[in-house]
């Protein structure tokens, strides 16, 4: 039925590795897929060195399941979580221990951007054409529908803070 290393599912073993339970057999009700918990809330770690781009998917496994395979992921994958999980003792503590991330990797941006095309910083930055921003800050902030007549003549002396479109609107008020 199974080979060796193989087994059916062991309900007990989603505590002891942190997994979670993604399919089920419809007629059976038995577990036939399972994901690991610390691929969902954490990603998996950044290998120094690493030649290979990061993986960013979740590891699943499906029936029969081989725990050996899955306790080497852990390892390997997840190192300094899964050292963390195991000095945990209770199964409530366990549980709680993927509780308590504030967003799932999973549903962060980072999972959706290998760390290789952001940098070893892992930020994104936008390089916008100074007109862009003059002219959507400027009609944003500098309406001259907006502006009293009372202070057209102390801004006469004052230099327009953006180009473009903001400038154009502050010669319009001074010259009204």
């Amino acid at each position: 039925m199974f080979g060796k290393r193989s087994s059916g599912y062991v309900k007990d073993n989603d505590v002891r590795y942190g997994l979670k339970v993604t399919h089920r057999d419809p007629k059976s009700s038995k577990v036939i897929g399972l994901q690991c918990r610390f691929c969902i809330a954490f990603g998996r770690e950044e290998k120094v060195g690493s030649k290979r781009k990061a993986v960013t998917t979740v590891q699943g496994w499906s029936h029969p399941f081989r725990y050996d395979n899955i306790e080497n992921h852990l390892r390997n994958q997840h190192s300094g979580q899964w050292a963390v999980y195991q000095a945990l003792e209770s199964s409530s503590e366990r549980t709680s221990f993927f509780n308590d991330v504030p967003v799932a990797f999973k549903n962060s941006i980072k999972a959706h951007f290998p760390s290789s095309s952001l940098g070893a910083e892992r930020q994104i930055v936008y390089d916008i054409e100074k007109d862009i921003v003059d002219t959507i800050v400027g009609d944003m902030m500098f309406n001259p529908e907006d502006q009293d007549d009372t202070d057209a003549d102390h801004d006469a002396d004052e230099e327009p803070v953006f180009g473009s479109a903001a400038e154009i609107n502050a010669l319009r008020l001074r010259h009204r």
